[in-house]
């Protein structure tokens, strides 16, 4: 009995063992899979990150090219084109504008107006502007820059005694030689100067070419002005010129600026003579007040300044200007702008005696911000003008009275539409340079024009 007992014990034992080695191999095998795969996958990271290396080696060397070459900012922890920190500093800016016009006085005249207004036909439509404007100013970390307008359409012509080709004649109706003409269809240079800002002081900027004049309270552009057409006051005014100028900034309320160009009125790509003209002006801004007070003096190629037989004359012309800016609310906006012009003109070569005279012009305009988009503005304006300056035989100053009021809505984003009534009074009626209109020459003493515009600013 006890021998059975022992041989059951054993053939049991024997089974549970034989499980127990078989388990073991099965576990024993699992192990070794585990570990098989393990090391494929250690040869696998082995291989990227051999591979990672030889890709961030390659990055570095090229990086290395490019900031050899200057194209890449070696402190800056991306890679960067040059070409596109250029284009960050550049600010590309304009608007395109286009307008109609009705004559209510003389609705049947074609050629209305004076010659200090940019609207002269009856019942037109017209492109005003398209302006592009391209700026990259000097600054600290860049002292470089440059400005460059282009412009065309019919009241982006500098008016009046600026680049007018109906002005630019002497007593006799005689045209003067060495002026720009410019169609209104052709685009053009409206200014165009490279920058420089030198490290004095609180920073000289140097600009050289053709420069926008800093004179007035009125600019070319129309999206600069309350009202759709410049004022009588404007066109008093230099507008661009070929010259140097120099501005800095004295405090934070006060700013210096001084040039030489080559004609007080003139923006011709050559100067005639040896002589030239001089500018300055201080400016004062505080808060909500502004206050501008400049002056131009030198020499002078405009018709004013020609003898009455034709020979072309160069006389001194001085245009002092002092321009008064107020902004009392959020909503309301005022300025203020009297310009004095004085024409020395002499006799030359027995030739008779050129423009001499002067020419006062005062001008106030605001705006009112009815809602953030709804305004209405306002202008008026008083001219003075020498009958010596006009060529007129009349002993009559010509005088000139200008109402003009302007509603303007904003539609959209940069999208602006305006309505303008501008009323044109000669005081004097003396047939001078603010009345000539009519095909036979025939003068009137007054004009009223409404216009429509439509402009888009980006």
């Amino acid at each position: 009995m006890r021998s059975n007992l022992i041989t059951v014990f054993t053939a049991v034992a024997s089974v549970l063992l034989v499980a127990q080695v078989a388990a073991a191999d099965q576990v024993q095998e699992q192990f070794r899979l585990v570990e098989q795969r393990m090391a494929e996958m250690e040869d696998r990271l082995q291989a990227t990150s051999s591979e990672l290396q030889s890709a961030r080696a390659t990055v570095q060397e090229q990086q290395a090219l490019l900031t050899d070459a200057g194209l890449v900012d070696s402190a800056d922890s991306g890679l960067r084109s040059g070409v596109g920190s250029f284009f960050e500093m550049v600010d590309i800016s304009g608007v395109a504008a286009a307008s109609y016009n009705h004559r209510l006085i003389k609705a049947d005249d074609p050629n209305g107006g004076n010659d200090l207004f940019k609207y002269p036909n009856a019942n037109t439509f017209q492109v005003d502007q398209i302006w592009v404007t391209i700026d990259k100013a000097p600054t600290e970390e860049s002292r470089g820059g440059f400005h460059a307008e282009f412009a065309t359409g019919a009241s982006a012509q500098p008016q009046g005694s600026n680049n007018n080709t109906n002005t630019r004649t002497n007593n006799q109706g005689n045209p003067i030689t060495g002026t720009n003409s410019r169609g209104t269809g052709v685009p053009y240079l409206y200014s165009g100067y490279v920058s420089y800002l030198a490290p004095v002081g609180n920073g000289v900027q140097v600009d050289l070419g053709r420069l926008a004049t800093v004179l007035g309270a009125e600019v070319v552009q129309t999206n600069g002005n309350f009202n759709i057409t410049q004022g009588a006051v404007f066109g008093l005014q230099p507008v661009t010129y070929d010259g140097v100028s120099l501005s800095t900034q004295i405090t934070d309320e006060i700013s210096l600026t001084a040039g030489v160009v080559n004609d007080v009125y003139s923006d011709t790509d050559v100067s005639a003579d040896n002589n030239k003209a001089y500018f300055g002006q201080v400016g004062y801004a505080r808060d909500t007040l502004g206050l501008n007070v400049g002056v131009i003096y030198g020499d002078s190629d405009e018709g004013f300044c020609q003898a009455p037989n034709g020979t072309q004359n160069d006389c001194t012309t001085s245009v002092v200007d002092v321009v008064l800016t107020l902004d009392p609310t959020d909503n309301i906006s005022l300025w203020l702008n009297y310009d004095w012009v004085h024409v020395d003109g002499v006799n030359q070569n027995g030739g008779g005696q050129s423009g001499n005279g002067n020419a006062h012009g005062v001008a106030a305009a605001g705006r009112v911000g009815i809602t953030d988009t709804l305004g209405l503005a306002t202008r008026l304006e008083y001219v003075n003008l020498s009958n010596q300056l006009t060529g007129n035989a009349s002993s009559k100053n010509a005088e000139l009275l200008t109402v003009t009021g302007t509603l303007d809505k904003t539609l959209a984003e940069g999208l602006v539409t305006r309505l303008e009534l501008r009323y044109d009074k000669d005081l004097n009626n003396a047939g001078g340079r603010f009345a000539t209109r009519g095909n036979a020459g025939t003068t009137y003493d007054s004009q009223l024009v409404a216009l429509w515009q439509m402009s888009y600013a980006f």
